[in-house]
């Protein structure tokens, strides 16, 4: 049943972190659109759907873990900081990633009751969750290596950000 569980393991958190990537892509896409002024009906919908999707299997990540009889998680380890023996600093990342992930779920889904400046302004420490997982993934699995890791993350953002930029000064120029 071991390797069952490792496979789940490892499954469950790449995969949600592809989704979470796939969700900031297209949440960048989206800010591109509106300054754009087109419609971002659609890809705010797949936005917030597959952060749904990527938070619903990090939750069965955490069940994996509890489950693994080889490394034998409890719960105080998967939600405390350094309360680990095993990789604490990557553990540690990924519990912090998880802080922001739940922060960024319930304000999302309360951003009508909060308001849209105050849920912006939450929305914006969002590179952060995503800085932690990349750094727990990067640290504790051997599923992607570095440089790949790299290339698949500063190419789309950094495209994503100069269209951003470059729509703003256009919006600048404009007045």
């Amino acid at each position: 049943m071991e390797m069952f569980e490792w496979y789940m393991i490892r499954a469950t958190g790449t995969v949600a972190y592809l989704l979470l990537y796939l969700s900031v892509i297209i949440g960048l896409y989206s800010q591109v659109q509106k300054m754009r002024k087109q419609n971002i009906a659609i890809p705010l919908y797949l936005h917030e759907a597959l952060s749904n999707w990527a938070f619903i299997l990090v939750c069965g990540h955490l069940g994996f873990l509890l489950i693994d009889s080889y490394a034998s998680f409890n719960w105080v380890e998967l939600l405390i900081p350094f309360k680990t023996d095993y990789k604490p600093v990557p553990m540690t990342l990924g519990i912090f990633g998880l802080y922001f992930f739940l922060l960024t779920m319930a304000t999302s889904k309360a951003r009508k009751k909060m308001g849209y400046q105050r849920w912006r302004k939450l929305h914006a420490l969002n590179p952060i969750l995503y800085i932690f997982v990349t750094l727990h993934g990067l640290l504790i699995g051997t599923d992607f290596q570095g440089i790949v890791l790299a290339i698949v993350n500063i190419l789309p953002l950094a495209v994503m950000g100069g269209l951003l930029l470059k729509d703003q000064n256009k919006i600048r120029g404009a007045h």
